[in-house]
């Protein structure tokens, strides 16, 4: 019996001898000999498969991992990007108001109306719900010198006059009420008229004009400084239309006024004469 276990330690021992004599032959062989290199190579690359088939449980696992994700929080996930992508969106717009409304500024401040003296930057915050008026409110009253009959102005043209004064908001006639009217000339001839409003904003009346007098469309009418409350020479508005078999004692002329009454959201208010003295002349 003990022989036999003898026996069979010796056999395998010698294997492991020769494992052991055959690994520092090649060390050596590798150190020596430089195609040993090669013979290192293509034996890599025979395990490639083995290397890849070794790697699919943690692949397997990985994929596990991504697939145990429930519906639940890829729908919480899908909800957070919808409300970041709101908020984006929404401070977007408000950018776009800003930019546009810098735009209109520099536009008012650049503008190519001549503007003599004393001027004041206004908004317009609000407009008379009445469907047969033109009132405008203004964000600027007595406190900051504006007077009753203050010329307004936007970027283009006569706008309309301040019909009441508050201490911190006025009211404004525009050019396109029924009650406003602006005394003005052809700026081409010099022939005198007045600009009279109904109620559209896209067209006004041109009021006593004669049959045989030089207007005719496209001419421009600016203010002719009769009444003192418009300065002289402020663009009013374009004539469109002349009529002059009318059948009255003057041709009917129409004409749109070149202010923007319907988008100007800033204007200006011309200090054509000093404030009035404190305590007066505000309601």
């Amino acid at each position: 019996m003990d022989d036999m276990l003898f026996a069979r330690r010796r056999s395998t021992l010698g294997p492991l001898l020769v494992c052991v004599v055959l690994s520092f032959v090649l060390l050596v062989a590798d150190q020596r000999f430089s195609g040993m290199k090669l013979v290192r190579r293509s034996i890599d690359i025979a395990l490639l498969p083995v290397y890849s088939i070794m790697e699919l449980p943690a692949l397997a696992a990985d994929w596990m991992d991504d697939a145990s994700l429930s519906r639940s929080d890829l729908q919480q996930e899908n909800n957070t990007l919808r409300a970041e992508m709101l908020v984006l969106q929404g401070r977007l717009q408000k950018y776009a108001a800003v930019a546009a409304e810098n735009a209109r500024l520099r536009g008012l401040m650049n503008s190519n109306v001549v503007v003599d003296g004393r001027i004041l930057v206004c908004e317009i915050v609000g407009l008379d719900p009445d469907p047969l008026r033109r009132i405008a409110y203004l964000n600027k009253g007595y406190a900051d010198d504006v007077y009753v009959g203050q010329p307004v102005l936007d970027a283009f043209g006569i706008m309309g006059q301040v019909l009441q004064v508050g201490q911190y908001m006025s009211r404004v006639l525009l050019v396109a009420d029924p009650l406003a009217s602006v005394p003005v000339v052809i700026n081409r001839t010099g022939v005198r008229a007045v600009v009279a409003g109904y109620g559209a904003l896209d067209k006004l009346n041109v009021l006593y004009v004669p049959p045989s007098a030089d207007v005719q469309p496209g001419d421009l009418l600016v203010t002719s400084g009769l009444g003192k409350l418009f300065p002289f020479g402020y663009p009013v508005a374009r004539v469109t239309r002349v009529n002059r078999k009318s059948g009255g004692d003057f041709a009917a002329v129409s004409a749109v006024p070149v202010a923007e009454l319907d988008r100007s959201s800033h204007v200006l208010l011309l200090f054509s004469r000093p404030p009035h003295p404190q305590g007066a002349g505000h309601d």
